[in-house]
């Protein structure tokens, strides 16, 4: 017969034994941040400490009210449980433990899981998995005591051992879901350098040319942008001047700017009617377009000779010409819209003679739509007073001082769009 002593003694035991098993799972639980290795090492202690048949872990969706995720001890069961529909159900709404010796006669019991799974559920202990008493995680089952019945003691340990799983799980999430970042980081950098490297970044591009002077500058709101420009020389007496901007962002903005540019390329070489080019690009963009996107373009070829430059204006802002007399303009505008749009639209054919020393200069919707903190466009009012001051500059420094006062205006604000400019001075 056991003394109150005894009793104590045995008590202090059990208490040892407690911690000891919840120490043992701590460093277990700790080991790994690989959540599918993490679910298996805390239901093999749920299962082997508490002597039960199965152990069986909801995660928890606290926006839709939902369990979902339902580890088994052999698989991984995509079963969603909304809150207070079954004893998992019931302990993520309620927030209570439970210990029930026999769930037939539960009316909270839900056997369609069983169904699922194929074990039958007999007893069980249920808990909630909660991060310091407020955000639940999930719900945590032990099934079918071998003892015969689950104890107080037993739904205690459960508890306590559920504040780690919690924790350690957020902790796994946490850590899947920077190394995704990371992994997303690295792709749309590599994307980057890939979409960079497919535009002219040698200046000057063409040393034995000295009738002009030509350089351009990208500044991407995010990762993968949507804006590009293009220069090439199609034969000894005409160089192609191209500037773009494709709605949206991102991968698809770059992977349809790609195509766009490619096509330009393709069909300008031996044809040097832009009214033609856009036409038959915008065609091609219309194919299988299922993302409904379109490019704004200006397409120009410039006879390097004598100045002149034929172009078509497919829905991009019209260039300036800023003169060598520091006068500057916009020059004039040609019928069209933007690049896949619709199909079979006429691209009107215009020109413009480009004197000694006189600057074209093409840019993207960045420039005069940048924003400063308050809001505030850089406008075409800004841009036009900049002209002024920078009157009679090379290309080169127009281009970069072009960069270098919109950087300013925008100060500390969050850059809302690609930022793209070309400037051409012809030197003939």
């Amino acid at each position: 017969m056991l003394t109150g002593k005894d009793d104590k003694i045995k008590q202090l035991q059990l208490e040892v034994e407690h911690l000891n098993s919840l120490a043992k799972a701590s460093r277990l639980i700790n080991s790994t941040l690989n959540l599918d290795e993490l679910m298996e090492i805390i239901r093999k202690i749920g299962r082997t400490e508490l002597r039960a048949e199965k152990a069986t872990i909801y995660l928890a969706d606290e926006d839709k009210e939902e369990l979902h995720s339902v580890y088994l001890e052999d698989k991984h069961l995509n079963i969603n449980l909304p809150y207070g529909v079954g004893i998992a159900g019931n302990v993520a709404k309620t927030g209570d433990s439970l210990i029930i010796d026999d769930v037939e006669n539960d009316e909270r019991f839900f056997g369609k899981i069983d169904k699922v799974s194929g074990f039958e559920t007999k007893s069980c202990l249920c808990v909630p998995m909660h991060i310091k008493g407020e955000k639940l995680i999930g719900v945590f089952q032990v099934l079918n005591s071998k003892k015969g019945k689950f104890t107080k003691s037993d739904l205690r340990f459960l508890e306590d051992l559920s504040i780690q799983a919690a924790i350690a799980i957020e902790n796994a999430r946490l850590h899947t879901e920077v190394k995704q970042k990371e992994k997303i980081e690295q792709t749309l950098k590599l994307a980057r350098n890939i979409q960079m490297g497919l535009l002219p970044k040698q200046f000057p591009p063409f040393p034995d040319k000295s009738q002009f002077e030509i350089y351009a500058s990208i500044e991407p709101a995010v990762e993968i942008g949507g804006d590009f420009y293009d220069f090439f020389l199609v034969d000894d007496e005409h160089l192609c001047l191209v500037i773009g901007d494709v709605s949206g962002k991102g991968i698809p903005a770059a992977l349809f700017m790609a195509v766009a540019k490619t096509l330009i390329k393709a069909y300008t070489i031996g044809n040097y009617a832009s009214d033609d080019i856009l036409f038959k690009v915008n065609n091609e963009l219309c194919q299988e377009n299922e993302q409904e996107m379109f490019v704004t373009i200006f397409h120009g070829i410039l006879n390097i000779h004598t100045g002149e430059l034929r172009y078509s204006n497919g829905g991009h802002n019209p260039p300036y010409i800023l003169y060598s007399d520091g006068t500057f303009g916009g020059i004039e505008s040609t019928r069209g819209m933007a690049l896949g749009v619709m199909e079979d639209v006429k691209y009107e054919l215009k020109k413009v003679r480009l004197s000694k020393k006189d600057t074209i200069y093409l840019y993207t919707d960045g420039v005069n739509e940048a924003m400063d903190g308050d809001g505030n466009e850089f406008s075409y009012i800004r841009l036009e007073n900049f002209f002024k001051e920078i009157k009679g500059s090379s290309a080169t420094e127009l281009t970069k001082k072009t960069m270098e006062t919109i950087s300013r205006f925008i100060d500390e604000a969050p850059q809302s769009d690609d930022i793209t400019v070309m400037a051409l001075k012809y030197l003939q």
